[in-house]
């Protein structure tokens, strides 16, 4: 394989890691065995830190603005410390709690904000406290508060 190809490669597996800032360490491990395993040998901490500073000074991006009556963006939300979890998982019960019916990830991520994973750890740790149930699989899951 070429220098410019693994280089590229390289480039792409950077950009996917940093797109993920919720990733655990120990998932990032897990790309360690298999076909990830080059590539994440010679990717450093110091790379993934720096992510987005070469672009700072750069023009900011202009976002359209919403569609009347389109519903806010959700904010970003920490889920990196034990406080921002317990915090992050109080809305996603309490959201849960006030809807009339089970409601899906999707309905949680929208109203609640944070990550697809975000959300599935958040209510995986409710269930796990049995505080929240679920029913259906996959994009069918549905989650109500016990």
């Amino acid at each position: 394989m070429s220098a410019a190809v693994k280089d590229v490669q390289r480039s792409v597996f950077l950009d996917l890691i940093r797109s993920h800032p919720e990733m655990t360490l120990a998932e990032l491990s897990k790309l360690s065995k298999g076909q990830f395993s080059g590539l994440l040998s010679s990717v450093t901490v110091g790379e993934v830190i720096s992510a987005g500073h070469e672009f700072e000074g750069d023009a900011e991006v202009a976002v359209p603005s919403a569609e009347p009556g389109a519903a806010a963006a959700p904010e970003d939300v920490n889920t990196r410390t034990a406080v921002g979890r317990r915090e992050y998982d109080a809305r996603v019960l309490e959201f849960i709690r006030e809807s009339e019916d089970a409601v899906s990830a999707t309905e949680i991520r929208n109203k609640v904000g944070g990550t697809s994973l975000q959300v599935r750890k958040s209510v995986a740790r409710l269930i796990e406290a049995e505080k929240v149930t679920w029913q259906g699989k996959a994009r069918g899951t549905r989650y109500s508060a016990l």
